[in-house]
């Protein structure tokens, strides 16, 4: 028996065709929004890999390879060097290492105790402390620079890495996403552990901790890139070539009429690098975060 031919009606097929070109042409569209958005990445590679020029190049692809520009990038502020005080790049690399990977560990720390407060505690102000930690994500970072650099002075930290990193410890938007993930945590399981004999730091620590892994992903990656591209701040309170981060340091291969674009661009490199590095090894984790966050409020 020959089987029977199933006709689809005209206008189904020329709904999927529109479907199909419409998912065609979102697509092209993504994709030359990407090509776009990495050009500028592709030409400072290409740049970092040429050798040294003060023009800028025009090419995305180096016409000579080069290791040269990475090895004279990490010692050419040595020029800025004084007696047996030997600076270079690796300076400002350990500067920026040490206040990044404070800010991150200890800034979730700080987060998530206060979330843990917000979520599982009553006590009088609770929302008033809550919708004050969520107005600090609508406060532009220059109407408290001042401020906060005079009360650094007082306190005689410029020029150290308490300026770096002690003021940004704590964060509106940590404190909202991990309160929003302790939320989910069913209000039983903290009983059975209360009636066990917990306490709340051992609740806080075996239970809600290990359940919000996601959203410690998620702080993980927004804390390290937040202080690793800080700019102003460190720029403000470390007058000091030996306390100068990465960021700032990139600016000594900018000169008053020449810029040392080989040198910047591997240094540029260089300093992306270990956020990239970060970024690939939690990103499973910062999506799903992002996505738990935004489901309870």
């Amino acid at each position: 028996m020959k089987k029977e031919k199933i006709q689809i009606p005209r206008e189904a097929l020329l709904e999927q065709r529109k479907t199909r070109l419409f998912k065609i042409l979102i697509n092209m569209i993504l994709i030359l929004g990407a090509v776009i958005m990495l050009l500028p990445l592709l030409w400072m590679l290409a740049t970092a890999f040429t050798p040294n020029t003060r023009i800028p190049p025009l090419s995305l692809i180096p016409k000579s390879f080069t290791f040269e520009n990475f090895v004279e990038a990490w010692n050419f502020p040595s020029a800025f060097s004084y007696g047996d005080n030997k600076v270079t790049m690796g300076t400002f690399f350990k500067n920026s290492l040490i206040s990044t990977a404070l800010i991150t560990v200890f800034g979730i720390i700080v987060d998530s105790l206060a979330a843990y407060v917000l979520a599982f505690k009553t006590f009088p102000g609770k929302k008033l402390f809550y919708y004050l930690a969520l107005s600090t994500l609508m406060i532009p970072v220059y109407v408290t620079l001042v401020p906060e650099y005079l009360i650094i002075v007082k306190l005689g930290w410029v020029n150290t890495y308490k300026a770096l990193i002690i003021p940004f410890l704590a964060s509106g938007m940590g404190i909202t996403l991990f309160r929003s993930s302790f939320l989910s945590v069913s209000k039983e399981l903290e009983e059975s552990a209360k009636i066990d004999g917990a306490s709340n730091l051992r609740i806080y620590a075996t239970i809600v901790m290990p359940i919000s892994k996601p959203t410690i992903g998620t702080m993980f990656i927004l804390k390290a890139m937040w202080s690793w591209d800080m700019y102003i701040w460190p720029l403000v309170v470390s007058t000091d070539i030996n306390m100068k981060t990465i960021q700032i340091g990139l600016n000594l291969f900018k000169g008053l009429n020449t810029t040392e674009w080989g040198y910047l661009c591997a240094g540029m490199t260089m300093a992306i690098l270990p956020m990239v590095i970060v970024f690939l090894c939690a990103q499973k984790q910062f999506i799903s975060g992002l996505q738990a966050g935004a489901v309870k409020g």
